[in-house]
């Protein structure tokens, strides 16, 4: 008996399971702008503990003319923290422009896909890189400026996705942790099992295998 088409769907749960996780994986911190000169900027991923960052990058967009201004590739695996199996990762990038409007995409290099496009101060279409034609979703509150270094918007609430969450005004940051006033629920990355019986298993003359 061959082995291919059973290689073959392993590996298609895998995809199914990676697709997954992308999908709980989004921007949760953010600090861009502060009084005096610019300090702590940098933005914040959190999702479900074990999923591996480096198949992820940020893309920055001007939103004065949907232009990419930067990208800064991630990396590193999120840990389970809180006793919850969610975690988070912050990674510092200098230099995040100061709004009215400008945004940030987060991209998914391995389905090749915009897992989120967001921006502060108003809302615009990207021209040209990874997120080009998408108009950015407004997060709805900002930072004026008069704020603290060590401030910055934050997603607070209880759930798992990023919907289940909503930001709120300049707080005191938390970097790589988990926000204040934020809860997750449920078990992080759901398992994906394929039990195949061999007595149940036959392959037919094109090679395939076929479960009955």
């Amino acid at each position: 008996m061959h082995r291919f088409p059973l290689l073959l769907a392993a590996i298609f749960l895998c995809s199914m399971q990676r697709h997954v996780q992308a999908q709980a994986v989004f921007i949760n911190e953010l600090h861009y702008d502060n009084s005096g000169d610019d300090a702590n900027e940098g933005l914040e991923i959190a999702g479900p503990a074990g999923t591996d960052l480096s198949a992820y990058r940020l893309v920055f967009y001007n939103g004065a003319n949907g232009r990419s201004y930067g990208e800064l590739p991630l990396g590193g695996i999120i840990p389970a923290q809180g006793g919850t199996a969610f975690g988070a990762v912050f990674f510092q990038r200098s230099g995040i422009q100061n709004g009215s409007p400008d945004g940030i995409a987060l991209i998914d290099e391995l389905a090749n896909s915009v897992v989120q496009f967001l921006s502060y101060e108003g809302s615009f279409e990207a021209l040209g890189g990874s997120a080009d034609g998408e108009i950015s979703t407004d997060i709805g509150v900002a930072e004026s400026g008069t704020s603290s270094s060590n401030n910055s918007l934050q997603l607070a609430g209880s759930g798992a996705v990023y919907s289940d969450f909503s930001w709120r005004s300049p707080a005191a940051a938390s970097p790589g942790m988990l926000n204040s006033g934020q809860t997750f629920l449920g078990a992080g990355n759901p398992s994906i099992t394929l039990a195949l019986m061999p007595s149940r298993l036959a392959e037919g003359t094109s090679g395939m295998a076929t479960i009955s």
